[in-house]
């Protein structure tokens, strides 16, 4: 997990390069954890998520627990990213998601527009998938340009 504060005050939490159920789900709690607990009052909440790979048959069932996951923790919004991911956009949807709460997006391009156009100030996001989905250029442009903000360290 790389985690940069951008200087308007949106938390970018980059895990991008590796996801399965157990991580994926460490990493949503973690999201809930920072949005609930900051210093300045509950921040909104986005986790970026895409596909988790080498799931086997176990995926359609892995996807969907995390999309169920998400909405159990009160998380702001659930962006989903791809086809392959579908089951984690239905699993929230079935946990009682509603409007813009979650949404599936075809891309990782139609995921940075996403975030472009309605990331707030104080905003935390976190992006997380497996490798391949190439999520980390999701992170890459919510950074870009904000390199002279404070850097947190690995977690």
């Amino acid at each position: 997990m790389e985690v940069t504060d951008r200087a308007d005050g949106v938390t970018v939490v980059n895990d991008s390069y590796n996801a399965n159920p157990e991580s994926v789900r460490a990493a949503l709690k973690t999201l809930a954890t920072m949005a609930r607990d900051a210093p300045a009052g509950r921040r909104r909440s986005w986790a970026v998520l895409g596909p988790m790979g080498e799931l086997g048959e176990d995926s359609t069932t892995a996807h969907d627990e995390i999309g169920r996951l998400a909405v159990r923790l009160d998380i702001s919004r659930l962006v989903v990213v791809g086809e392959e991911a579908r089951p984690m956009y239905q699993g929230a949807c079935l946990e009682g998601s509603w409007g813009e709460e979650a949404v599936l997006v075809p891309d990782v391009g139609s995921a940075a527009r996403l975030l472009e156009e309605e990331l707030r100030p104080g905003d935390v996001v976190l992006v997380k998938a497996s490798k391949v989905a190439e999520l980390w250029r999701v992170a890459e442009s919510l950074l870009a340009g904000e390199r002279g903000g404070a850097a947190g360290g690995a977690a």
